[in-house]
């Protein structure tokens, strides 16, 4: 976890953090990202972004430009795709579980 999840995980409540740490089995791996991309070309539908991948596909990979690109970039796109799935929990824990102050 980056440290500005975790600063925003140590403002939480204990109901709002356990659900926050359950969505960490929803975070994508990186090894998985590659396979998709090896082998179907769906790393973008792996990393929730269909529209992406439509027109990836539709443009056979930027003629294969694209797709060399995405060979170095992958890791990233995991990276930020896991910190956005980690502030949406955030935000869901805070809307299911409010503070009783």
């Amino acid at each position: 976890m980056t440290p500005d999840i975790l600063a925003l995980i140590q403002d939480l409540n204990e109901q709002q953090r356990t659900y926050v740490l359950t969505a960490q089995a929803r975070q994508k791996e990186t090894g998985m990202a590659y396979l998709f991309w090896f082998f179907l070309g769906v790393h973008y539908f792996y990393l929730n972004k269909p529209v992406i991948n439509i027109i990836y596909w539709l443009t056979a990979g930027g003629l294969g430009i694209w797709m060399i690109i995405d060979l170095f970039r992958i890791p990233g796109m995991v990276r930020s795709r896991n910190k956005a799935i980690m502030k949406e929990a955030i935000e869901e824990a805070k809307k299911l579980y409010p503070d009783a102050h």
